[in-house]
């Protein structure tokens, strides 16, 4: 009636696709086929190492970043552009080039989405999300619930990385689960797990006096004495909401490359972890020494 035409293929946006349906592989597929169109383009097969490595880094990498950053990739098709990267250039151990694991990756930049969700709750996005998936919850205890679109799945999928990265800054303490959440410097939930819970505390508010002090005899008597001297030396400010901030930078705000780190902590084995910080101390001393 319009006269607008329809269509079988429906255009892309941005290099997104409008529609995915069940195979996920199938709508992003086009991200393998640049990445092959990149390699086998003739200039490339005349690059040194050194070039190959700016190229891999620079051209290769950043051709699928703007899709993670909004939809989970399949594995399979993450698996098939590292082998492409692989057969240009030989895989490297976990201190070599740098070249990013991009299931990793894609996590760490889908956490930033999530990060977004929390600390700007009145944002379209957040109160669409919101209102579908979690009225009565935060993004953090959030479910991916019935037929999620994979919008919300993909956001979701990087809610365990939040959840590690996150810690919360004192305030009046009443939104802070003395138990469960992130709140003491250093100690993590899971080291607080052996203390025996003192069911008349509850959030963080339990432990500061009116006159904004904490109640130190309570702590003392409640946590061990190294778990309590961290408290005590949280500082308090009067009649101030509590806060999130994100553990991995030092000045509180979430980052990409800060969050990729806390991943690749989080999978490799301590031998493992030991032998990276050892290669990166000798390739730091190796560049170091004076030749002429």
């Amino acid at each position: 009636m319009l006269g607008v035409q329809s269509s079988n293929d429906p255009e892309r946006y941005l290099r997104l696709p409008n529609m995915v349906g069940k195979t996920k592989k199938e709508a992003f597929q086009n991200l393998k086929d640049r990445f092959k169109q990149r390699i086998d383009n003739l200039s490339t097969r005349y690059l040194s190492q050194g070039g190959k490595e700016v190229f891999i880094k620079s051209i290769l990498q950043a051709i699928p970043t703007y899709s993670m950053s909004y939809f989970l990739l399949p594995k399979l098709l993450c698996s098939d552009l590292e082998s492409i990267v692989a057969k240009f250039w030989w895989q490297k151990g976990h201190g070599g080039l740098g070249f990013r694991r991009l299931d990793q990756f894609n996590i760490a930049l889908l956490a930033k989405q999530g990060w977004c969700l929390i600390n700007y709750p009145n944002s379209l996005l957040a109160q669409v999300l919101k209102a579908k998936y979690f009225p009565n919850l935060d993004f953090i205890h959030a479910q991916s619930g019935n037929l999620p679109s994979l919008t919300w799945r993909s956001v979701w999928a990087a809610k365990g990385l939040l959840k590690d990265g996150l810690c919360w800054g004192v305030g009046k303490g009443d939104q802070i689960s003395v138990w469960n959440d992130h709140w003491i410097l250093g100690v993590t939930t899971n080291r607080r797990s052996n203390i025996t819970e003192n069911p008349k505390i509850e959030s963080v508010a339990d432990l500061i006096q009116t006159t904004c002090r904490w109640k130190k005899e309570l702590i003392e008597n409640t946590f061990p004495e190294h778990t309590a001297q961290k408290i005590l030396q949280i500082p308090l400010v009067d009649d101030h909401e509590d806060f999130q901030v994100w553990r991995g930078e030092h000045s509180g705000e979430f980052t990409v490359r800060s969050a990729y780190k806390l991943l690749q902590e989080a999978t490799l084995n301590p031998n493992d972890l030991l032998l990276q910080t050892e290669i990166k101390k000798f390739y730091r001393k190796l560049w170091n020494i004076q030749l002429p």
